[in-house]
């Protein structure tokens, strides 16, 4: 029997274990995570910060097409000018690159958000694919380049254009009915017929990345051979100063993203310009090439992000407080079998939802195949535990709900921010616009299922199996989605945007095992994953 002497000491030593449980540990992983963190994100912040040094950047709404002009600080006489279009899912963030390169080569650039795209709330027709997109592209781009054309520093004799994907098409159409544009460099615009007569464009640059598919590398050399039948990749064909010249590039190592990173499609776009406009840069081939300081910052702050999520959150939730409620799990075969059923039966799904049942294109599909496996493996998990009553996935940590509901909340506003902040500033547009922010909200429900859905089949299992069954589903996933794309079941552009997806699902799988060594309730984990799944593809998704 105590007495009341024991009580009090009894009493003290539970609350000091209790505070000690909650305290964060830094264990030496964690302390290099955060050392690692540190660095990148420093790295990160001074190449943002550094980026604009010796630009100079304006903004405006022109006719409803957002455009941003670029030109090089204390510019005197008047500069060649050259519009940048983005392609589909992307916008003119994602072309900042290409844009400081030429303006450091001395040019005066012009980026454009076409229809559909970035801080653009126009409807982009049939997903960019028909007349209908075709003369609507034309139209934001006669916008762009009759602005560019009147700015007083810009000589409006010598305008070029330069496009990838989606806009490499258009600027090709564009300049083929327009033959005052000087020049124009397409980058991966895919199978096209000629639309013109075989001279037309000017002085035709074409790139294509190594990797990409294969229509995108025939597409160049077929667009090369449209005017010289017997034309080769990595030969010039024609004159430059007579606007004849035609020229097909296959950049090694790079796909359809990457390619407008690379150095050697930087050197050939300024490069071709420079011969095409008769325009010498100081210092010559090279001079000014800015491939990646802005996207490769923006990476290293959302590496820094990645790497301190473990961190913070074991500073809003503690550690958990006690061992945690043993949860029965699922049988292994049983764990990995699910994922593979839910996929397919996402992939079956896809084939009957609607493509336009969001107002973004692939947006709908995208979070109905989501949708589906997350409902599907939720709903094994349940019938399994059906036995274990009150295991709801609920506090497993000993917290109180308020301590629980505020690290939610914190968790949820650092996913967002670590991912538009550096987005916005460095590869794409990342602020919901127009119809994009109750998209967010549906394809956020869709991807919180499917996270909800791998913790359920997670759940009991120590951390190495855990993370097996959580990549297992995830690899699952994209792999279902590519055999949508290929079969034709989901859009085309799935394919396309397959390795941001990739991306996102690592990051989520870091958190998600952070969040697990916390004993974190099951639905904070998918909130904070459904919301970082989704923000990206509610942002960069085009508006049709």
């Amino acid at each position: 029997m105590d007495t009341k002497e024991d009580v009090g000491p009894r009493r003290q030593a539970a609350e000091t274990g209790r505070a000690r449980a909650e305290r964060p540990v830094l264990t030496p992983l964690r302390v290099v995570a955060l050392l690692v963190s540190l660095v990148s994100a420093t790295v990160g912040v001074v190449g943002l910060a550094t980026a604009d040094r010796g630009i100079e950047r304006s903004s405006a709404v022109v006719a409803g097409v957002p455009v941003e002009v670029v030109r090089p600080a204390g510019t005197t006489g008047r500069l060649p000018g050259v519009v940048v279009a983005h392609g589909l899912a992307a916008s003119r963030q994602l072309m900042r690159g290409l844009a400081d390169t030429l303006t450091h080569r001395g040019y005066a650039v012009e980026l454009v958000d076409l229809a559909g795209g970035g801080a653009n709330t126009e409807r982009l027709p049939d997903a960019g694919d028909g007349p209908a997109a075709d003369a609507r592209l034309a139209r934001d781009l006669d916008v762009a380049v009759g602005h560019l054309r009147a700015m007083p520093w810009v000589d409006g004799s010598r305008i070029g254009l330069l496009g990838h994907s989606m806009g490499a098409a258009a600027v090709v159409r564009y300049a083929t009915a327009h033959p005052d544009i000087h020049a124009t460099v397409a980058v991966s615009q895919g199978l096209m017929s000629p639309t013109g007569p075989a001279s037309r464009p000017r002085d035709l640059l074409l790139l294509a990345g190594g990797l990409e598919f294969p229509g995108y590398r025939e597409g160049a050399v077929d667009m090369l051979r449209a005017a010289y039948p017997q034309g080769r990749a990595g030969l010039t064909y024609g004159d430059p100063r007579a606007g004849t010249a035609r020229r097909a590039v296959l950049v090694g190592g790079v796909e359809h993203v990457s390619v407008l990173f690379s150095p050697r499609t930087h050197r050939e776009v300024a490069d071709w310009f420079d011969a095409s406009f008769g325009h010498s840069a100081t210092g010559g081939h090279g001079v000014g090439i800015r491939p990646v300081q802005r996207a490769g910052s923006a990476m290293l702050l959302h590496l820094a992000a990645v790497l301190s999520f473990g961190t913070i959150a074991s500073v809003l939730l503690g550690r958990p407080a006690g061992p945690g409620r043993d949860r029965r799990r699922l049988p292994l075969p049983l764990a990995l079998g699910v994922p593979a059923v839910a996929v397919l039966t996402a992939v079956a799904a896809m084939a009957v939802i609607p493509r336009h049942l969001l107002p973004l294109a692939v947006a709908g599909p995208l979070a109905g195949f989501f949708g589906v496996i997350g409902v599907v493996t939720l709903a094994v998990a349940l019938f399994v535990r059906r036995a274990d009553a009150g295991d709801s996935g609920g506090e497993r940590g000993g917290r109180s709900w308020p301590v629980t509901a505020g690290a939610a909340v914190a968790l949820v506003l650092l996913t967002v921010v670590s991912f538009a902040v550096p987005a916005q500033l460095g590869w794409a547009h990342a602020v919901p616009v127009g119809p994009r922010p109750w998209a967010l909200v549906a394809v956020a429900a869709c991807a919180a299922a499917f996270f909800g859905g791998v913790e359920a089949l997670c759940a009991g299992y120590d951390r190495l199996a855990a993370t097996m069954i959580h990549a297992w589903t995830a690899a699952g996933a994209l792999a279902g989605l590519g055999v949508a794309g290929l079969l034709g079941i989901a859009p085309a552009l799935v394919l396309l945007v397959a390795p941001l997806l990739a991306a996102l699902l690592v990051w989520q799988g870091v958190q998600a095992a952070a969040l697990r060594t916390l004993r974190a309730p099951v639905w904070l984990t998918a909130i904070v994953g459904g919301v970082l799944l989704a923000w990206p593809i509610a942002v960069t998704m085009p508006i049709g």
